[in-house]
Parts: structure tokens; sequence; C-alpha cells
């Protein structure tokens, strides 16, 4: 095939829906600017190949998964490596390509182990606690079937949710691991998902998720109910589509097919964007109000800093 039929092709296969788009970033409130590599590129200690998810504590101190080299790394703020856990394997103790990392409550992680189908949990020292959700477990796997966990996020309360591929739902579990409910499922409606992608624990409760084919973003109150929804220009075919939301209920979007970042407020209106990133796989908020982003190979901080106004035309 050519390289000008191919061209035609992928333009013809790309998203339809211009309106979808946001305003140019040099006309947006806010704009992102990166400050610092937080984690380089490599294998070695304090470096990552694929990172694939963020989690941030209280203190500012970062967890970074790497799905290539499964394991878990911890980092000061500025970078200083603390030490990791993991190893290729599915014994207590090992990881396959762990993906979303989150904090559940003040002193312990919870690591999304996704081809072993688990959610593994460490204290903050990176010494292992144990298996909290064994999604294999015969009893769990007979009331929910197959699982394809895509995404986890946990809120201050320690309920963690599961984003589940499979069958576009969120499985919610309690505190101690135990079964609660399922939100959503397949479809277009409010409330349903295709797509699913992203999830993150919004402030005061509830939910906030991304979905690719449905190309939208979700808020989602206590009870599973639709309180925001607004349409993103997701880029069509596979690859991670990351959320996150701080406590003033802005949300950070990254798409890793188009290499793009955008923050929103809790209404859905696009206060900043950026493009150019490569293959960001997951994003977090740090306590300090700044993004972290990790990318193939890196883990990046962005400020988030209000746009200089517009020249006045007299």
């Amino acid at each position: 095939m050519s390289t000008v039929l191919l061209l035609a092709v992928l333009a013809a296969a790309a998203p339809a829906a211009d309106s979808l788009a946001p305003a140019a970033a040099d006309s947006l409130p806010w704009r992102l600017r990166a400050v610092a590599v937080v984690v380089a590129h490599g294998d070695g200690r304090g470096q990552a190949l694929e990172p694939s998810g963020i989690a941030v504590d209280a203190f500012g101190r970062i967890v970074v998964a790497d799905a290539a080299l499964n394991r878990l790394q911890r980092f000061e703020p500025d970078g200083r490596w603390l030490g990791e856990s993991g190893g290729l394997g599915s014994d207590p103790g090992q990881l396959r390509r762990p993906g979303s990392v989150a904090m559940l409550g003040a002193i312990t992680v919870a690591a999304l182990d996704r081809e072993n189908r688990r959610v593994e949990t460490y204290d903050l020292f990176g010494r292992r606690l144990g298996t909290l959700i064994d999604l294999l477990d015969p009893a769990l796997a007979d009331r929910l079937g197959r699982v394809d966990p895509v995404a986890l996020a946990a809120d201050r309360g320690g309920a963690l949710y599961v984003a589940d591929a499979d069958r576009d739902r969120v499985l919610a579990f309690d505190f101690a691991g135990v079964f609660l409910r399922t939100l959503g499922g397949y479809g277009a409606r409010p409330g349903a998902f295709r797509g699913l992608s992203g999830i993150a624990t919004a402030p005061r409760g509830g939910l906030v998720t991304a979905e690719r084919v449905n190309a939208r973003v979700q808020r989602l109150d206590p009870a599973g109910r639709v309180a925001a929804s607004w349409p993103i220009p997701a880029a069509r075919g596979p690859g991670a589509l990351a959320v996150a939301v701080d406590d003033s209920a802005r949300v950070a979007v990254v798409d890793e097919p188009s290499g793009r970042l955008w923050l929103y407020d809790a209404e859905g209106r696009t206060l900043a964007a950026e493009s150019g990133l490569v293959r960001p796989r997951a994003v977090a908020f740090a306590p300090d109000g700044t993004l972290l982003v990790a990318e193939m190979g890196v883990v990046r901080r962005f400020v988030i800093e209000r746009a200089a106004a517009l020249p006045r035309k007299d």
C-alpha cells in the first residue's frame, strides 16, 4: 500500500466528531508545563521501561508499577529511589504485568496484578501484606464469571473498584476485599459503558470513569447515578485511557494512542490540554497540585498554571 493511500485510510478511520475536540491549548485558561523527569528510562534500579500505574501518598512519595519489569518501585517526590517489590511470576510476592496502583487509606498501597488477576497490597515500605482480591478464586469466579481487570481505584474509606473490560462493568469491594456489587454494564446509556478503560475515585465519594468506544467521561455519585458526563476526543483502537481526580474534583485524562493529556473541571469544561506525549498510560495528582504522567519509559511531573492573558485587540 502506498504512503498516500495509507494516510488516506488512517484519516478515514480517525474519529469523525471534530466537535469533540477541545479548544486550542493556547486559548484555554490553564496550561500544563513539564518541569521534571521523576523516573528515567531503563531497566536498572530507579528506572522504568513500561510504567503503567502511579500512586502518590500524603507526603508526595510515589509508587510506580512497571508492566515490563513486573515490579513496583517507590520514590521520594524528587525522584530519589526508595526501594522495589515484585518480580516476574505468580507466586506470593510476584507480579505479571502490574497496572494501576492506588492508595488504600493512608498507609496501604493496592496494586492491580493484571495477568494474575488479583489485587496485591503493600505497606508504605514496600513490604507485601497479601492478596486482597483474587479474581480467580472459585467462589468469586462463580459469582462474577471471567474478569479482565484493566484499572483499579480506591477511596478514602478503603473501598476498592476494579474496572472489568470484558463485560464493561465496575466491580466494587469493601476494605477487606469482599465483593459488594456491580456497576454499569455494556451500553451507551448513562451509567453504562463501552470500552471501559479508566477509573478513579472522586473526593466526596463516587467514581469517575473513562470509556474509549463511547468516547466520554462519566462522573458517578456514590449510588452509581450519573452526576455529569462529557465527550472526549479519544483515539480509536487499543491502548490505555487513564483518569485521575484531585480534591477540587478536577479530572485529568491521558490517551495512550494519541499521546494527549486533558484537564477538565468537575462539569467537563476543558481547562488545559497537552499533546506530544509518548504513549501515556497512567496519571495521578500529587498533594502539591502537580500532575504525574507515566509515558513510555519515563514518569514526568507537570505543573498546572494560569495561561498568559491573551493580548488585547485595540
